[in-house]
């Protein structure tokens, strides 16, 4: 992807800096860079993580249908974008944003976990 390359060109980084940003092996980012192999959605996750964009910010290249567009833009809140879109009420009092932060960033982990035990499997 394209997009990839950009993004990480203009931030300064090497395809090794950017590989050990996101734990992953170099040469294989590298093909998916030059569009030889596809990136997994969790890939792409700590991509914009990294550099502070969207995911769908690498899926505007790919042709995707307004389902699957709407489905990304939804997919992908920021906590503060939570907190816009929704009021957020436990045990009768509105969720912070600091509250909403630590449950986006444990539900990022928990993911993680998950996925690293089914990748084993």
């Amino acid at each position: 992807m394209r997009k990839i390359r950009e993004i990480r060109k203009l931030k300064g980084d090497t395809l090794k800096e950017l590989a050990a940003k996101v734990q992953y092996d170099f040469s294989n980012l590298s093909k998916i860079e030059r569009g030889q192999v596809k990136p997994s959605l969790k890939l792409l996750s700590k991509i914009a993580d990294i550099y502070g964009v969207n995911i769908s910010y690498f899926l505007e290249e790919e042709q995707l249908s307004k389902a699957e567009q709407s489905f990304i833009g939804d997919l992908e809140l920021s906590s503060s974008e939570l907190m816009n879109k929704y009021r957020i009420i436990l045990d009768g009092k509105q969720v912070t944003t600091q509250e909403a932060d630590f449950i986006v960033s444990m539900i990022r982990k928990l993911r993680e976990t998950i996925n690293d035990v089914n990748e084993k499997q």
